[in-house]
């Protein structure tokens, strides 16, 4: 941005800001956007010009979003919308544009060259690790803006690495005048959780002719190689892989972990994922054929988008292998995003990042089955309901759904949470559905959102891609302030927006259920709001333990506890909080835990109506990391009774409450 000189005294290290970011609305791009000549050297380009980066076809509109070129080299994070159709009528631009570039950069010729970024890019990674591997570097010349807003000619470089069984994708912004690194971050795209379509937990999918999801597609070899999909084999390695193949007409190979055929399921699936782009959207998910790598690494519970394919671990104890249905949809939408907005792994745009591809495998399920249950994950994790919930994210203990819940540093998994209840609002609302939502959610991405977009940039481009396809925009801005974003530009009605199926005075506020621990985590500062509902006869504990870090618990009667408004406090040091209640049957009772540090504990509440009893853990056996337990019997461990609800072998009673039932303190 252009500032004025105020002081002569300043430093003269300060640069000097020359870049302007202007409205498209404000320009004459006519030229610029009508130059459509080639050239094959950038000096010969001029200083701005636009490259067709995607088209749709909306009735009759031609929507073309259009990269911003400096010289030929491509401005990072800016384009604009062109509505082709609409020439002479005003506005037929939208977005913003970058202006006096020249004045920051001077000229486009890099003093380093691609080689020199990306060994620059990979020597500082890892140094000194003895297994670490990289490979596959992609470097792009770019002008890019720094925080400050001033214009630099630099590489974006990537690659692919691997630091003990640990894939990475590190992407860096190298000064291509100086080789300074300017920024970086990580670019494979995680999901925590595992489990395929077609294991214990979902049942048996059935694929072939005259079946109820019908047949997947191989060469004429049986090899898992269609015009689409192509299924690789990792064999439980790290690189390489084959394309598998077997003997027709069925493949069996190979049950793994609880799941009976993933190979099966990703061919499948990653089919049925390009199709529905194509039938719903027009438009391939990739612009390259979908690479699915199966069986990755030992005990890998993940799946990830690495800029080129898809892989899945084999799970581990708590996840099955990662091939189920709404997994695949979700890494195939990484790539979507990659190829279209670019939205940057990280902050708010990664929390988009993440929900796109959430609201991705809803809208798979909508395709595929004819229904989504708005549980994301709900066939990977083993002993969990899902990995992710729409209509209330914090049902995980860890995600959220409104923005007053967002910090700096956030995992992106957990803000993804916003988004995804926004989703879930638009497309139950009475005049739209999960595949109209869908689609403006995902020409959003196409035409609007950019690689470092804030939530409320997201929210608007949602309401410029309802606008495009003609859907009732004023539901777009109702849902969104279900999450406190309040768009701008959505006018008009809505219709009627679904409320959740089960009303809640506060969506944040838990539901907490005796004898069942909750573990919370987060930095200091934050807190987790729970209600114990219609409180039984007798006394009523809340109580924190274990974990690490500092929090403290404050509880009241009847009304939501907060630290200047409760009726009992617990601030002691560490993780060890607790307050009693008496004498409150069928009222609900509220409790708050705030972060003094950065913490991970578990919240409890338990009924003791039979006062303090200080030898409950006499003649009781304490819990030994190499025993058997059958079910029903009980231990002591580090001061607290646990009673086992399965058969295990070793299992910790602090760390898996659904193999041990908490019975309360050995002091009562």
């Amino acid at each position: 941005m252009r500032k004025t000189l105020l002081a002569l005294t300043l430093p003269l290290a300060i640069p000097a800001q020359a870049a302007n970011v202007v409205d498209a609305s404000s320009l004459d791009l006519s030229a610029a956007l009508n130059d459509d000549q080639p050239r094959t050297m950038v000096a010969s380009s001029p200083a701005l010009s636009f490259r067709e980066k995607s088209r749709l076809q909306v009735g009759n509109k031609a929507l073309v979003r259009k990269q911003q070129l400096h010289h030929g080299v491509p401005v990072y994070g800016y384009s604009v919308v062109e509505n082709t159709a609409a020439r002479g009528f005003a506005p037929s631009v939208k977005g913003d544009v970058v202006t006096d570039i020249e004045q920051d950069i001077g000229g486009t010729l890099p003093m380093i060259n691609q080689q020199q970024a990306i060994a620059i890019a990979q020597g500082q990674t890892h140094q000194g690790s003895q297994h670490f591997h990289q490979a596959d570097a992609n470097t792009e010349l770019l002008v890019w803006l720094d925080k400050q807003q001033t214009a630099r000619l630099v590489y974006k470089v990537d690659y692919l690495a691997s630091d003990d069984g640990h894939p990475s994708r590190p992407i860096k912004i190298i000064d291509a005048k100086s080789g300074d690194i300017l920024d970086s971050w990580e670019g494979i795209a995680h999901l925590e959780a595992g489990g395929p379509g077609g294991n214990q937990k979902s049942g048996r999918f059935n694929f072939g002719p005259n079946t109820q999801l019908g047949s997947f597609e191989v060469n004429r070899y049986c090899q898992m190689d269609s015009p689409n999909v192509v299924t690789l084999n990792m064999n439980n390695r790290e690189w390489g892989g084959e394309v598998h193949q077997f003997n027709c007409p069925q493949n069996t190979y190979r049950q793994v972990n609880g799941a009976y055929a993933p190979m099966n399921d990703a061919q499948f699936f990653g089919q049925k994922v390009f199709d529905m782009y194509q039938d719903w959207l027009g438009i391939r998910p990739i612009r390259q054929k979908l690479t699915m790598r199966v069986h990755y690494g030992q005990g890998y519970g993940n799946a990830f988008w690495d800029g080129r394919q898809m892989t899945f671990g084999d799970g581990n104890r708590s996840m099955y292998p990662l091939t189920t249905w709404d997994v695949i949809a979700h890494e195939v939408s990484h790539g979507f995003t990659e190829q279209n907005s670019g939205l940057e792994y990280r902050g708010m745009s990664g929390g988009m990042n993440e929900s796109f591809s959430d609201v991705a495998a809803a809208a798979l399920g909508q395709y595929v089955f004819g229904e989504f249950n708005w549980k994301m994950g709900e066939d990977v994790m083993k002993h969990s309901e899902a990995m992710r919930y729409f209509i209330n994210p914090s049902q995980d203990g860890r995600s959220i759904g409104h923005v007053d819940r967002y910090y700096s540093g956030i995992d992106v998994h957990f803000s993804s949470g916003i988004f995804n209840k926004a989703f879930y609002h638009l497309a139950t609302n009475d005049q739209w559905n999960i595949k109209k939502a869908f689609k403006a959610f995902a020409t959003a991405n196409q035409l609007y959102w950019r690689p470092n977009s804030s939530f409320q940039q997201g929210a608007n481009g949602v309401c410029e891609a309802a606008k495009d396809l003609n859907y009732p925009a004023g539901a777009v801005s109702q849902a969104f302030a279900e999450v406190g974003i309040q768009t701008q530009g959505c006018q008009g009605t809505g219709g009627n927006p679904t409320p959740d199926p089960e009303p809640q005075p506060d969506p944040e506020i838990l539901p907490l259920t005796l004898d069942q621990p909750v573990q919370i985590q987060g930095p200091a500062g934050t807190g987790y709001q729970f209600v114990v509902h219609n409180a039984p006869r007798g006394t009523v504990w809340l109580q924190t333990y274990r974990g690490h870090g500092e929090v403290d618990l404050y509880a009241a009667v009847g009304r939501p506890a907060t630290v200047n408004d409760n009726d009992c406090a617990s601030t002691n040091a560490g993780n060890e909080e607790y307050c009693g209640f008496s004498q409150i049957q069928g009222m609900d009772l509220y409790v708050t835990v705030v972060g003094a540090r950065d913490y991970a504990t578990n919240v409890l509440a338990r009924l003791d109506d039979r006062g303090v009893d200080t030898n409950r853990c006499t003649n009781m056996p304490t819990w030994g990391g190499y025993n058997y337990y059958p079910a029903g019997v009980s231990v002591q461990y580090q001061g607290h009774l646990f009673q086992a609800t399965q058969d295990n072998w070793g299992i910790d009673p602090f760390t898996n409450q659904w193999v041990w039932q908490y019975q309360g303190s050995c002091q009562g």
